[in-house]
């Protein structure tokens, strides 16, 4: 993980440093995760590196279902596909999932056996590989819609498909 982390902060610093023309949009997004039967919300951000390359970093909080919490940090890379003229492109995804979740289970609502059952607490990390496509559908210049269907592998497998409301800044 130390290697992982140190490589994102070196391109981060040259790309901080190189004279590569970027273009910067953040929005958010409603999502509907197939394992997990929810929906959830998220904030993204995109750094466009430049016509076929960007960086698309997100955060998605699932909703509370059964007493399961449920949310994922994405660390993605998105390659222009094609270009589908004055709509916008097709574009691949590909990058680094990490999902949270985590149990809590309270006995405080069992009436007369409360107390019996101990309260139980647990949360897991897992690490997996984000695959999938998007349409990034243009509808002024600073204002983009994202369809997106991305599938997770690795410690949980889940499909998950939304759209994102991306905002140039």
């Amino acid at each position: 993980m130390k290697k992982f982390l140190t490589v994102i902060i070196v391109l981060v610093v040259v790309f901080s440093f190189s004279e590569v023309k970027a273009q910067i949009s953040v929005g958010g997004g409603l999502w509907y995760g197939t394992d997990i039967n929810n929906v959830g919300f998220s904030i993204n951000g995109k750094y466009e590196f430049n016509e076929d390359w960007s960086a698309a970093p997100s955060f998605t909080y699932f909703l509370k279902k059964d007493n399961v919490n449920w949310s994922a940090l994405d660390l993605d890379a998105n390659y222009q596909i094609t270009d589908i003229g004055n709509i916008g492109g097709l574009y691949g995804i590909g990058g680094l999932s990490m999902t949270f979740w985590g149990f809590k289970f309270d006995d405080s609502g069992l009436g007369d056996y409360a107390g019996i059952y101990s309260d139980f607490d647990t949360n897991f990390t897992e690490v997996g590989l984000n695959l999938g496509l998007g349409l990034n559908v243009v509808t002024s210049e600073k204002l983009a819609i994202a369809p997106e269907i991305r599938y997770t592998l690795g410690g949980v497998n889940y499909l998950r498909i939304g759209v994102k409301v991306m905002f140039g800044l």
